[in-house]
């Protein structure tokens, strides 16, 4: 094994326009190619709607919903945002957006490669062509939780491998309409993985929508601090104008309900005009630390940064005592360097409460370094709390 790094998460520690590089997401999308403009299974660069009509990408028929979902991703997050692309042949099933079969990877590592790792987000528009079957279970297409498991493992092993930890938002693909018949993703540990449900076009018409409106939510994304929920009132309202859950308009549609089986969707709220996200969970248990997207994107920068800042002290020399421990000294300065390189970059997300930002990088310098080899560390971020229910007593009050 050759000397290298390994970092992990954390799990059970809580109890129950961002920067570009932290608000840097990838679309796959299923499409057909251009001429020698857009090639499929290649990744491509753009930072605008034009961006994407230079490279023929226009509302055609054959590339409507990646059209549509460009272009509301940019209503959104605004002109000037970076989006990797990533055509996919209409022939591929959603599952197979995350596997590489036969090749060394699939198309959403060749994403996250091309972007050298500095991808914080996969986001997927789903249009098949109609060689692929759409089976319907638990309330949508079949496929969408095989996506999902395999958007778990390459998240899992990325991250092992390139310390680079991403998230996946999938579109609940052919809901049925249903809510009850829908399955429960809380019963799940995806744990990167949120499933959205809701589009800005009608399942029927002439567009007929199956999927989501994908382009909405990754533009809010990409446009949010990684602290901030993507339905934060305080943000303002979605730019998109109508939101339908198949033909449904969304303020007619018990959303609470699919909420409560754990999948992102849309709300309106008395007095406020516009449409925003319910809330942000990912398909996991609610008392996983990353069930919300919010304290996902958080930890992974945390992630990210504590894996570059231990890379200066990889195969250094260690100061150690007459016993084989750590020299104390030296334990602490890797502390610091720890802490400093996430304060200073992710500063702004975390809680600067009289000067103590809430991280802690803890190296216990009792290790005994010249036999093992190996230093173990423990970096904990304190988490912001957010206010989900809030509960109100309005009486009168008089004065005997």
């Amino acid at each position: 094994m050759r000397p290298k790094i390994n970092t992990k998460f954390d799990n059970g520690t809580i109890g129950a326009v961002a920067p570009l590089a932290v608000g840097l997401l990838g679309l796959l999308a299923s499409a057909v190619a251009i001429a020698d403009t857009f090639v499929l299974n290649t990744p491509y660069s753009i930072k605008s709607v034009n961006d994407a009509k230079r490279l023929g990408l226009v509302d055609s028929i054959e590339n409507h919903r990646l059209y549509k979902t460009i272009v509301e991703f940019y209503a959104e997050a605004g002109e000037g945002t970076e989006l990797y692309v990533m055509g996919i042949p209409k022939t591929s099933k959603l599952s197979d957006f995350f596997k590489a079969g036969s090749k060394d990877f699939s198309p959403a590592e060749d994403l996250l490669n091309a972007a050298n790792g500095n991808i914080r987000g996969l986001i997927t528009s789903f249009d098949p062509d109609a060689s692929v079957v759409s089976t319907v279970t638990g309330g949508m297409d079949a496929d969408v939780l095989e996506a999902a498991n395999a958007a778990q493992l390459l998240f899992e092993n990325y991250s092992a491998k390139k310390y680079a930890p991403f998230f996946t938002i999938l579109e609940g693909y052919n809901f049925s309409g249903s809510k009850v018949e829908l399955t429960d993703l809380k019963s799940y540990e995806y744990d990167s993985v949120g499933i959205l449900i809701g589009d800005t076009e009608k399942r029927t018409g002439a567009t007929a929508s199956k999927g989501s409106a994908i382009g909405v939510i990754g533009g809010r994304i990409a446009r949010s601090y990684v602290r901030e929920n993507i339905g934060k009132l305080r943000n303002g309202a979605l730019s998109a104008t109508e939101l339908f859950i198949n033909d449904t308009p969304v303020e007619n549609y018990d959303t609470e309900f699919l909420y409560d089986k754990g999948y992102i969707t849309f709300v309106t709220h008395q007095g406020r005009a516009g449409y925003y996200f319910i809330d942000d969970p990912l398909a996991c248990d609610e008392n996983n630390d990353y069930h919300y997207l919010s304290r996902r994107r958080t930890i992974n920068e945390a992630y990210r940064l504590a894996y570059q800042a231990n890379l200066d002290y990889l195969l250094d020399e260690v100061p150690v005592n007459a016993d084989g421990t750590i020299n104390a000294a030296y334990a602490k300065s890797i502390e610091q360097a720890v802490e400093s390189k996430i304060i200073a970059t992710i500063g702004d997300d975390l809680q600067n409460i009289d000067g103590d930002y809430g991280v802690k990088c803890f190296v216990d310098a009792s290790q005994k370094i010249v036999q093992t080899s190996k230093l173990s560390e423990v970096v904990r971020i304190r988490p912001w709390g957010y206010n989900r229910w809030i509960d109100v007593l309005v009486g009168y009050e008089i004065q005997n």
